[in-house]
């Protein structure tokens, strides 16, 4: 099992599109893959279409709360949600004492039958995000390609760090930044990809996420790059990020082409 946090106290930069879409792609050729979604606002249940506070199934708040016999619901094959909603906002200002509530309830459930797991967390360095790098394999950071973003970076970078130090048996690596809705056109992209590339070297993702429509839409139908067209933009660099990632985790099976569409 292998688990990401995705990390940044920047809204709007595409933390939830990043998950939905790369668990997509990693449950669609295989991986059994749980979503577990730390932020007041939901965002990954609207984006699927799926009820904040379901009735039958488990959620991240029962996680949080230590609760046996966690049940997540099921979004189709191979994907699940431990979904989200503002109950959970109680937790993001306590701070990680007596150990890791994540941590604890990670070895009370059986979560070990999932190959991935992959955690939205909120855009702000808080408890819940201190939650979620403690049950951490791995972290990525996403960021706009924007003069500001850089200093934005770098204090995720150092919250993480510090909350890593702080938290028992916990270690997880540093994927790297992933610049999401580019837009080549803009006179400063490249002087700000030149400045990242420089302060990141290899820790800036090869793969970049363009800014398009598909992508900023896809929450309103309900749809992620595997319901897009084969030649779509978005889907390719999203292809491109799920392989990326793969190789970063250890888990080197290249994703060539997809099944039928779940849709």
């Amino acid at each position: 099992m292998k688990t990401i946090s995705i990390i940044c106290q920047k809204g709007g930069v595409g933390k939830t599109t990043t998950v939905v879409n790369v668990a997509s792609i990693f449950s669609t050729i295989g991986y059994k893959t749980l979503i577990i979604d730390l932020d007041p606002q939901g965002n990954v249940s609207t984006y699927l279409n799926y009820d904040k506070n379901p009735e039958k199934d488990s959620n991240a708040i029962d996680l949080l709360e230590k609760k046996n016999d966690i049940v997540p619901g099921k979004i189709s094959d191979n994907l699940y949600i431990l979904s989200s909603n503002i109950k959970i906002s109680k937790f993001n200002e306590e701070k990680i004492v007596g150990g890791s509530k994540l941590q604890q309830a990670f070895n009370m459930n059986n979560l070990e039958s999932f190959d991935l797991i992959i955690i939205d967390t909120p855009p702000t360095m808080s408890s819940l995000v201190q939650e979620a790098l403690a049950v951490s394999d791995f972290y990525l950071i996403p960021a706009k390609p924007e003069f500001l973003a850089v200093e934005g970076v770098a204090q995720a970078m150092n919250f993480a760090k510090q909350a890593i130090k702080s938290i028992q048996n916990t270690n997880p690596l540093f994927l790297g930044v992933l610049l999401n809705q580019i837009d080549k056109r803009r006179s400063s992209y490249l002087e700000f990809v030149s400045e990242l590339e420089y302060l990141l070297a290899e820790k800036l993702l090869t793969t970049k996420i363009s800014q398009t429509a598909e992508i900023a839409d896809g929450p309103f139908y309900a749809k992620t790059v595997i319901d897009f067209k084969e030649d779509s933009k978005s889907r390719n660099e999203y292809f491109d990020l799920a392989n990326e990632i793969l190789r970063k985790v250890g888990l080197h099976e290249e994703i060539t082409e997809l099944p039928d569409n779940r849709y």
